[in-house]
């Protein structure tokens, strides 16, 4: 039987206990398949890592504006839809437009995260590390068994400090701007544009406050630009979304699996500590085999595209004009098509160990150079200091099928 967008061959769940075991569900139907999101609204998942480049690749015929959204138009997805901020999100930034507006939106940004300047941050970044490895030592010998949580202690409070330190925020208040911003990935809450609203006034009130007293923040910065290059007010506010999602969301969740990785293989992590595998392949190899983002929203097909256009293996799937398309990135990281039979295996020699869990084209993640610094810098601290460190107890998973993230990582420190 033809795959078809109203008969659902897999329905994602946020309290699903593992994203992976969904994500081989879906490739056993196809590199593009219809799926059920929370709350049942139908989208196309990109299952397979050829047809997740080919399709990120073309802004023609797939575009970011959920203006193209029928379901969406005629009244069909629900108000209260919790994920509708992340698959319809409103305002105009870089991950709702395309062409000219988006290369608009993201030069300002792209300037400001360049690999060179994210370089300069090295500093900043190692500084922060040994802080917050000090802060763990000592919570961990004030602890009466020893263990600490992870995420609190070190993977969220990194990047929030570096990006913190790029937006201008105060560190006072970035629990409170954590806090809005995690509320939009929470998917078992009628709350998503409410989320959206408040992390909105936030962020407004706050680029308010650098007009009247500007810093050398990237936020001053780029209120400080020409006139014919600032971005409106109203653009400003809802693209610092993407940069909190770019320097801090998924590097957090980043340095979770990675962590979790490692400490689970002593003979590979042996391996980067004596120098013999660069710890860059430890980043990447937990990008590609364990996804900070799992599944990400959405594009809309402008026309009617035929699945063979996109993939062979794809012949047959009909996509109509005004379906959503959504990217399945955790599954793209293990395609056996793309990494072969070992593809489900965690190998920090790979040898062929390029991925896409960074984004494709023209929507490649501006964020890319700063995790990659923050991330080999703290595993390659934390794991010189404790080369037993180990991880305690159950990992939960938080409420959501979009990022690959987890509760709290509770580790003894050896």
């Amino acid at each position: 039987m033809a795959l078809n967008l109203s008969r659902p061959v897999h329905q994602l769940d946020p309290l699903s206990p593992d994203l992976h075991e969904d994500a081989v569900k879906m490739r056993e139907h196809g590199p593009i398949v219809p799926i059920a999101l929370p709350g049942g609204v139908p989208m196309w998942g990109v299952a397979g890592d050829e047809a997740g480049r080919n399709l990120l690749k073309d802004n023609v015929r797939f575009t970011k504006d959920p203006g193209h959204w029928r379901a969406l138009n005629e009244g069909e997805i629900p108000e209260d839809w919790p994920m509708i901020s992340i698959a319809a999100p409103s305002g105009h930034s870089v991950v709702n437009t395309d062409g000219p507006d988006h290369r608009k939106l993201r030069r300002p940004l792209a300037q400001a995260l360049t690999a060179r300047r994210v370089e300069a941050l090295t500093p900043l970044v190692t500084s922060l590390v040994e802080r917050l490895v000090g802060e763990m030592e000592k919570a961990a010998d004030e602890a009466e068994d020893g263990v600490i949580d992870f995420r609190e202690k070190f993977a969220w409070p990194l990047p929030m400090g570096v990006i913190g330190y790029l937006l201008g925020v105060d560190e006072a208040d970035h629990d409170e701007l954590g806090r809005l911003y995690s509320a939009l990935f929470d998917d078992t809450v009628s709350e998503g544009r409410s989320a959206e609203l408040s992390l909105h006034a936030w962020l407004d009130a706050h680029v308010a406050k650098l007009e009247r007293e500007p810093g050398e923040d990237l936020v001053s910065a780029m209120l400080a630009l020409p006139e014919e290059d600032r971005l409106p007010r109203e653009d400003l506010v809802v693209t610092l979304y993407v940069v909190l999602a770019a320097g801090h969301e998924t590097t957090t969740h980043l340095l979770l699996n990675a962590v979790r990785a490692l400490s689970a293989r002593p003979e590979q992590l042996r391996l980067l500590i004596s120098g013999e595998v660069p710890w860059e392949n430890a980043v990447e190899e937990t990008m590609r085999w364990d996804s900070p983002t799992a599944n990400f929203f959405t594009r809309f097909a402008t026309e009617d595209v035929d699945g063979a256009d996109i993939h062979p293996a794809a012949a047959g799937v009909k996509i109509a004009k005004g379906d959503p398309v959504f990217v399945s990135y955790i599954s793209m990281g293990r395609d056996p098509e793309r990494f072969g039979p070992t593809a489900g295996e965690f190998d920090i020699r790979r040898e062929d160990a390029a991925h896409t869990n960074f984004g494709y084209g023209a929507h490649f993640c501006i964020g890319a150079p700063l995790a990659r610094l923050e991330a080999g810098i703290a595993l390659k601290t934390i794991f010189a200091r404790w080369p037993e460190l180990s991880v305690v107890g159950d990992v939960p998973r938080s409420p959501t099928v979009v990022v690959n993230s987890h509760n709290h990582l509770n580790v003894r420190l050896k």
